[in-house]
């Protein structure tokens, strides 16, 4: 459904949530609506006219251009009647008769000639009414027991099935949103919540005599949040977009349940994958030209069915996933910070893993835990969502990076697994060097913190098992002697190295002969 975002992102605002202490007309509601989309970049037609005690809009149509370099991708949103109808105490009704329909365009491959484009139909069909109250500047949507479907025609090329048609249905749907003009930006401040999201994949053909069968299931959804939109450069929506606007929403999940079928003449080759999720959210945020997002699910559960599987299927449970970005897409004369994490909470693997990797049981079978941070600071002299001058980084002839590094720090790593773990932390900078290699890292200086417990047991056990070869399973035990020293508890290894700018490394206080 990504084909249908930007136009359905602005219909979505306008159905959803200001003060109710002045009154509205039809005109000023459809004069709203079109604020929003010029600052979008995008400028209607339509046929305007009133029937009574209502504003009738007809065959409105807009449009949104990316130029990506060489290539140009447009989306044409027609939407056949849109209906403002007075209401009591000085309120607009809001509603669509019609499903909206929308052709996104794209060439095949960029620089092609025209014609050699690829075309992506979708729909909106909205059930129920957005009632608008406040005044011509400060607006407040309020729907109550809604529903949206958007759908997308599959896309073909030369008799291949590139993307498959999609449908998504939301349920239940109510909430606030306002709208509000602050010079010539928009603000809108929203509280929504859906009842259910069904998304259904169309059965897809393999040609080799199987068919795929893929849908989503996700219960009680709620997005609340804030959208800045500043006045539009028409010419660079992206950068508008990415550069500019300022958004900060959080989005969460009850649970989900998710499956995949693979069936065909062959049962051996036939196979049902099944997803389950307990509590989700989602951050997203965009500011002065930097994105990042935070995401957490719990309880996941993931099984495989197949004849071609050991034992005819296998599970994998997690109590939690996690994962976060930050990272900076203007360019700045500062150094910017970016961020990265993920997170593995008492992953458990299937046992018939556990018997191909361990058959003599010497390994505890434990969850496994992973905690992984990278922070740092980084010098950026290009914007990332200009395509032409990424378009340019692709020549043979750039060789350098659109950004340089500047410090780099781990402030957590954490793994345990099979009884042993490796906790510690790190950070350091990049000197102001030339690159050993042309186009690579300039050299670094930092320190790295390790505590290990169990390492130098699971080393062995891995030896006897038969996982690590017998030469192998040595080295492991020397590059372990070279670069720690026993700690405070049995079993335990402390590992503190340090990259000096001149090249040095320093292991333990001892520096390393190499």
């Amino acid at each position: 459904m990504r084909t249908m975002f930007w136009a359905t992102a602005l219909t979505t605002t306008c159905l959803t949530a200001g003060p109710v202490f002045a009154d509205v007309t039809p005109e000023e509601v459809w004069a709203s609506y079109q604020d929003m989309m010029t600052n979008m970049g995008m400028t209607p037609t339509a046929e305007v006219s009133r029937d009574g005690d209502t504003l009738v809009v007809r065959n409105m149509v807009y449009s949104m251009n990316l130029d990506m370099g060489e290539a140009s991708v447009s989306d044409t949103t027609t939407v056949p009647e849109i209906r403002f109808q007075e209401r009591r105490r000085g309120t607009v009704a809001m509603w669509f008769p019609e499903p909206l329909t929308s052709v996104m365009s794209a060439p095949t491959e960029p620089g092609t000639e025209e014609g050699d484009t690829v075309e992506t139909r979708s729909t909106v069909t909205y059930i129920g009414e957005a009632i608008v109250s406040g005044s011509p500047d400060d607006m407040l949507y309020t729907i109550e027991d809604a529903a949206m479907t958007m759908s997308s025609e599959p896309v073909v090329v030369d008799g291949m099935t590139v993307q498959p048609g999609v449908t998504g249905k939301f349920a239940g749907i109510s909430g606030t949103s306002t709208v509000v003009r602050k010079g010539d930006s928009l603000f809108s401040n929203m509280d929504m919540t859906a009842a259910t999201l069904t998304y259904e994949v169309d059965e897809i053909e393999d040609g080799e005599g199987s068919t795929v069968e893929a849908g989503f299931i996700g219960n009680t959804l709620a997005i609340k949040g804030s959208i800045l939109l500043p006045q539009s450069d028409s010419e660079n929506m992206l950068a508008n977009l990415l550069g500019r606007s300022t958004m900060d929403v959080t989005m969460t999940m009850a649970d989900s349940s998710s499956f995949m079928t693979i069936s065909g003449e062959d049962a051996s080759s036939n196979m049902d994958i099944r997803a389950a999720t307990g509590a989700s959210k989602l951050d997203v945020a965009f500011q002065e030209g930097t994105i990042g997002y935070d995401v957490a699910a719990g309880n996941l559960n993931v099984t495989v069915a197949g004849a071609q599987i050991p034992g005819g299927q296998v599970a994998v449970s997690m109590a939690e996933y996690s994962a976060a970005f930050l990272f900076p897409l203007a360019a700045s004369e500062e150094d910017q910070p970016f961020s990265a994490k993920i997170g593995l909470k008492d992953l458990i693997l299937p046992e018939i893993a556990w018997m191909i990797a361990d058959p003599t049981g010497q390994l505890p079978h434990d969850p496994a835990n992973l905690r992984l941070a990278f922070e740092g600071t980084l010098n950026s002299d290009v914007d990332l969502f200009d395509f032409e001058t990424l378009m340019a980084l692709e020549e043979e002839s750039a060789e350098e990076m659109p950004f340089e590094v500047k410090t780099l720090a781990l402030p957590e790593i954490f793994l345990a697994l099979a009884g042993a773990t490796v906790a510690g932390n790190g950070a350091g900078h990049f000197l102001d060097q030339e690159p050993q290699v042309p186009g690579g890292m300039p050299p670094f200086a930092g320190k790295l913190n390790l505590t290990l417990n169990g390492v130098t047991d699971l080393i062995t056990k891995l030896s006897s098992t038969g996982i690590l070869p017998p030469e192998t399973a040595m080295s492991a035990q020397m590059m372990l002697g070279l670069f720690a020293r026993p700690g405070d508890a049995e079993g335990e290894l402390v590992s503190e190295i340090e990259m000096t700018e001149d090249g040095a490394i320093i292991a333990n206080g001892q520096p390393l002969p190499f």
